[in-house]
């Protein structure tokens, strides 16, 4: 049985009492009109509450800098992967296939540039905050977006205009530094493995110049033959060749794990070239690929030795030549001072707005919460009309709120 008194929404004498399945969308019309009072005053009291709470968060301001994407040469010269991994901590995953601008990217939201960012804007002071804090929200208050053309926007937000401005240019100047570093690291030790090589590649100039030398003045008439010396040629720059990847090589595995595609690469690529100057070196008279298959086993012995003596040289003059012009171009690089990418647009004019967004704030709040109201009042109507119209079924439903209710009490 019922409570014919227990009524938890009394009717209003002056609400309308509507009737059948087709009136739906009339009934909630007029529950909007009768109700409009709640409808409308409690989402704009909520929404001015809001907006007037949005107030005492200070305004976000976020300046940007954009850099032209840099050269093609940037990842082989200047920023390898793996330094770049390094300087992210290993934290940063790049693409196998990763663009120059990805790899700039990178280096400006790394730890590295972080904390030369900390050192020399001193935002433990600016901000009032400990060191590791102050990295971690330049963490979240600075980063990079690449757009497909390869622009690089370099960002940073922060409550005082003019400071997001010097936050974000410093960004690019300490990224620059860092960058160059990393390049004249890297030219330092390609500097060093070569000065290295010309030393000991000089010495063997001298001494096979000094052998040549002698072997002409015991035997003036001996003489080559236009295609034995072609070939002593070709023996030379594929020497020249093999050391060329070894002075790359050599830099790379300073960096690089021996699993990397180039490492592996030149490696594969040095045996072989070895392999076929010493075939060069040692064929028999049948292997027609041989710098000896022109016949110069069959020919004197001073002959052969003359070639021997003469390949000698080639080969030491071609290496000399090269790793003279690479130790200069190394030098270079590694005295090099300019800036290692080019800015478009430095921040300037104080950024813009990001935070908070009061009109958008109070306009969301006000939405919701109509939508909240008019969900409650839409639940009153119906428990009204079920009173009204299925008594059991009402008392059912009352039943099992005041038993989920004693639950909730007694747990």
């Amino acid at each position: 049985m019922t409570n014919p008194e227990y009524q938890p929404f009394p009717d209003r004498q002056d609400a309308p009492r509507l009737s059948g399945s087709s009136d739906g969308p009339l009934r909630l019309l007029m529950l909007v009109a009768r109700e409009s009072r709640l409808l409308i005053g409690i989402p704009l009291l909520v929404a001015i509450l809001a907006f007037a709470i949005s107030w005492l968060f200070p305004n976000q301001y976020r300046s940007t800098v954009v850099i032209l994407p840099p050269e093609r040469t940037f990842q082989s010269m200047e920023t390898p992967l793996s330094e770049v991994s390094l300087l992210t901590g290993g934290g940063m995953a790049l693409p196998l296939m990763a663009t120059p601008s990805d790899i700039l990217s990178a280096v400006i939201s790394s730890r590295t540039v972080r904390d030369s960012l900390n050192s020399h804007l001193n935002l433990e002071q600016h901000w009032g905050i400990s060191r590791n804090e102050a990295i971690r929200r330049l963490r979240d208050n600075t980063g990079t977006d690449v757009d497909p053309s390869g622009m690089i926007t370099a960002w940073a937000i922060d409550t005082d205009r003019r400071f997001a401005d010097s936050l974000a240019n410093r960004i690019v100047l300490e990224a620059d530094h860092v960058n160059r570093a990393i390049v004249n690291t890297k030219a330092r030790r390609t500097r060093q493995f070569i000065e290295k090589r010309l030393a000991e590649t000089k010495a063997d100039l001298e001494e096979a110049a000094g052998r040549l030398e002698k072997f002409q003045n015991e035997h003036r008439t001996v003489a080559l033959e236009t295609q034995i010396q072609s070939l002593i040629q070709n023996a030379a720059q594929l020497q020249a060749q093999i050391t060329a990847d070894e002075i790359e090589l050599s830099v790379l595995e300073q960096t690089m794990s021996p699993g990397h595609s180039r490492v592996k690469y030149l490696k594969s690529r040095i045996a072989e070239s070895r392999r076929r100057l010493e075939a060069m070196r040692t064929a028999s008279p049948e292997d027609s690929s041989s710098m000896f298959s022109a016949g110069l086993q069959n020919m004197p012995r001073l002959v052969q030795e003359l070639a021997e003596i003469t390949r000698d040289v080639k080969i030491s003059e071609s290496l000399y030549d090269l790793l003279t012009g690479q130790y200069e171009n190394a030098r270079i690089q590694e005295q090099r001072d300019t800036p290692s990418f080019s800015v478009l647009d430095y921040a300037s004019g104080g950024g813009s707005k990001v935070s908070p967004r009061r009109t958008l704030i109070a306009l969301t709040t006000f939405v919701v919460m109509f939508a909240m109201t008019l969900a409650v009042l839409l639940g009153r109507e119906y428990l009204r009309q079920l009173h009204r119209s299925d008594p059991a079924r009402y008392e059912a439903l009352h039943s099992a709120w005041l038993l989920l209710k004693q639950r909730k009490h007694t747990t």
